[in-house]
C-alpha cells in the first residue's frame, strides 16, 4: 500500500494532537488523585480505568486518522505530543483546573450558607427560647445525674458482689 508524505504528516500530527489529549487527561488524573488520595484497591480501580480511556483514545484517534496501521511514527507522535503537552501546557492547565476548582468550591460554600441560613435562625430561636430554662432546670439536672450515677454504681457493686457469693460456695 502507497502511502504519501502528506498522508504521514497527517497522521502524525494527529498522532501528536492525540498525544497532548492523553497528557491532559492524564492531569486530571493527577489532579483527581491529589484531592481524593485513594486507598490502594480503589488506585488500581483508578489506573485501570485511566488506561482504559487512554487505550479508546489512542485506538480512536488511530482509526480516524490512518485505519488503525501501526507505524513508528504513530507511536513517536503519541510519545511526543505527551511530552510536549508536559513541558509546556500542563504548569497553566493544572492551575486553571485548580483555579476553576477553587471557584467552584467558593460558589458551593456560598450556597450551602444561604441555604442553612434559615436553619441557624431557628437553631438560634430555640436557643434563646431554651437558655433561661436550662439555667433554671440545671441544678436539678446535675442532681439527678448523680442519683443516677450512684444507681449504676450500687447496680454493678451488687452484681459483683453477688457473683463472688456464688463463687465462695
Amino acid at each position: 500500500m502507497i502511502t504519501y508524505v502528506s498522508e504521514q504528516i497527517y497522521v502524525f500530527l494527529t498522532t501528536l494532537y492525540g498525544g497532548i489529549i492523553i497528557g491532559f487527561i492524564y492531569d486530571l488524573y493527577r489532579i483527581l488523585r491529589c484531592i481524593f488520595k485513594p486507598k490502594k484497591i480503589a488506585t488500581i480501580i483508578e489506573d485501570l480505568i485511566f488506561w482504559i480511556v487512554i487505550a479508546i483514545i489512542a485506538v480512536h484517534v488511530l482509526l480516524f486518522s490512518n485505519d488503525g496501521q501501526l507505524r513508528f511514527y504513530v507511536f513517536l507522535g503519541f510519545l511526543i505530543g505527551a511530552i510536549l503537552y508536559n513541558r509546556i501546557l500542563s504548569r497553566f492547565v493544572i492551575r486553571g483546573i485548580l483555579i476553576l476548582l477553587n471557584k467552584l468550591k467558593s460558589l458551593l460554600m456560598k450556597l450551602l450558607r444561604i441555604i442553612l441560613f434559615p436553619i441557624k435562625i431557628i437553631k438560634k430561636f430555640f436557643v434563646m427560647l431554651f437558655c433561661p430554662l436550662k439555667k433554671k432546670f440545671s441544678p436539678l439536672y446535675l442532681r439527678m445525674k448523680r442519683l443516677f450515677l450512684m444507681v449504676k454504681i450500687w447496680y454493678r457493686d451488687m452484681v459483683k458482689y453477688t457473683k463472688f457469693m456464688r463463687n465462695k460456695k
